[in-house]
């Protein structure tokens, strides 16, 4: 038996985490497997832990101070799923996701026929009322001297090859997991998934997206955001910098690990671009 431990973190949007867990349930695993979730709910206070435990009391449910966010939300589920078994596969899924009824199996046979020994494999989602992409994989377009320009790969029916990938759905097998360790706690909320992306690629992981959807998900709103030119210059400023937005030690990290010689140059032209153009 091939057990999977699902990985997600959740904070005040108890709705969409009750309905990503009721679309994960409803998938047909296949068979020879079995999943086990683990929740982090880092300080919700609209009665999420409750409510997930009512409804589905077999999720795991670890508390969170408020302070984790996504990507340290997410090393903590993986930290404490790999200390309570021995897992096979690791499935990162956002909160804000539904997966397919057929989401387990297209994940799956991507990885079943691959031809890899080591492999992750990115589930691509769309939204739930256009239909079109919002979130899965990517490749670089930018060369050496531009390592964070990517594109995003568009499912063709049939597998493809990525360079950086969103952390919506994306699962690893144990033998990759064990290879590329945990999520970096270095970065607050975003990158982490970018930077194990490149951190898997350096150590001859293969990255695939599927070729097919295995969900939906709408795209981030910007309102209220660094990125929403309606807010006064000084807020936009303040936004830029907090944990949502592109805060100093994450961004460095980010651009001197895989940002190449000209790392410094990225640095600055991370935060030039999004204040003045």
């Amino acid at each position: 038996m091939s057990r999977i431990a699902t990985l997600i973190t959740c904070h005040n949007r108890k709705d969409k985490t009750l309905a990503c867990l009721a679309a994960l349930f409803q998938n047909i695993l296949p068979e020879g497997y079995a999943l086990d979730v683990y929740l982090v709910d880092d300080g919700s206070t609209d009665g999420t832990a409750h409510e997930v435990h009512e409804a589905f009391p077999q999720v795991n449910i670890i508390q969170g101070n408020g302070e984790l966010y996504w990507n340290r939300g997410m090393h903590k589920a993986w930290q404490v799923a790999a200390q309570s078994h021995d897992y096979d596969y690791y499935l990162w899924l956002n909160d804000d996701t539904l997966l397919n009824a057929n989401g387990y199996d297209l994940l799956f046979s991507t990885i079943d026929t691959s031809g890899h020994s080591e492999v992750i494999v990115v589930g691509s989602v769309c939204d739930p009322v256009t239909g079109r992409f919002t979130y899965g994989g990517s490749r670089h377009v930018g060369g050496p001297l531009r390592p964070f320009l990517c594109e995003y790969v568009i499912p063709n029916g049939q597998a493809q090859a990525l360079d950086v990938f969103n952390g919506n759905v994306v699962l690893i097998p144990d033998v990759v997991a064990r290879k590329v360790g945990n999520l970096d706690p270095v970065f607050q909320h975003a990158m982490g998934d970018t930077d194990y992306s490149m951190r898997a690629r350096k150590l001859g992981v293969s990255l695939l997206i599927t070729g097919d959807y295995v969900g939906s998900c709408s795209i981030n709103n910007t309102t209220n955001t660094h990125l929403d030119w309606s807010l006064p210059f000084y807020l936009r400023l303040k936004l830029l910098f907090s944990r949502k937005g592109l805060p100093i030690r994450s961004w460095f990290v980010m651009c001197r690990r895989h940002g190449g010689w000209l790392w410094p140059i990225h640095f600055v032209w991370g935060y030039v671009k999004i204040i003045v153009v």
